[in-house]
């Protein structure tokens, strides 16, 4: 497996900082901070952690927030500063997608153009002509891989099963041969974000997607 950029940290480690800093945000709104000073630092040191594991220095960013006035504005364009540190997903050619989907005639790509490669651990994309949707990750040897299956247009709000957030989420079922020898099928899924993009935002750990392809495959 290649190993990340020591300079880079990974796009879920990254959703995770912002969490922390809008938990940060919510903190500095309470009426006492002397007695959530212990509380303050522990979310300070843990966003120092997530750059320190690759050797990144973020003593500015920290002495910036450390403000009780912080805004979100305000943190979001510190964010922003930070996205430079941020390993990029790769997207893969439609040759690597054909291989990804063999099975997959006329495999309907999404839009690269569209898509921040800065803001997703994950490619997911609908096809809404046959109702699926595809998921394509980087596995543990970081190698390509893939999973595609019929996601339902009904949307309910529920905890999706891959970032744990609650958002509108739809069924998605894979179906997978069941007996080999009588080539019968059955179909795995559970409920997910609709909304791949949405999903990507707040997936803060990347075993939570891992866990849901070994339970749908």
């Amino acid at each position: 497996m290649e190993e990340y950029e020591m300079n880079k940290i990974a796009v879920y480690k990254f959703v995770k900082v912002k969490q922390l800093v809008y938990q940060l945000i919510k903190l500095y709104r309470t009426n006492d901070m002397n007695s959530h000073k212990t509380q303050k630092d522990f979310l300070l040191n843990e966003i120092n952690d997530i750059f320190k594991e690759k050797e990144i220095d973020i003593s500015d960013f920290i002495t910036s927030i450390d403000d009780v006035k912080l805004t979100k504005k305000k943190a979001e364009h510190l964010l922003n500063e930070l996205k430079v540190y941020i390993q990029d997903f790769e997207i893969p050619s439609s040759s690597q997608l054909e291989k990804i989907f063999p099975k997959v005639k006329k495999l309907k790509r999404p839009d690269i153009n569209l898509i921040d490669t800065k803001e997703i651990s994950y490619l997911g994309w609908n096809d809404n002509s046959s109702n699926r949707k595809y998921i394509v990750y980087k596995n543990l040897d970081d190698k390509f891989e893939g999973i595609y299956g019929e996601i339902s247009p009904n949307k309910v709000k529920g905890f999706c099963k891959i970032c744990n957030q609650e958002s509108d989420t739809s069924l998605f079922l894979n179906k997978t041969k069941h007996n080999k020898s009588s080539g019968t099928y059955t179909k795995k899924g559970d409920y997910i974000c609709y909304d791949s993009f949405k999903c990507n935002q707040n997936l803060d750990d990347i075993n939570n997607l891992y866990e849901f392809i070994v339970k749908t495959k």
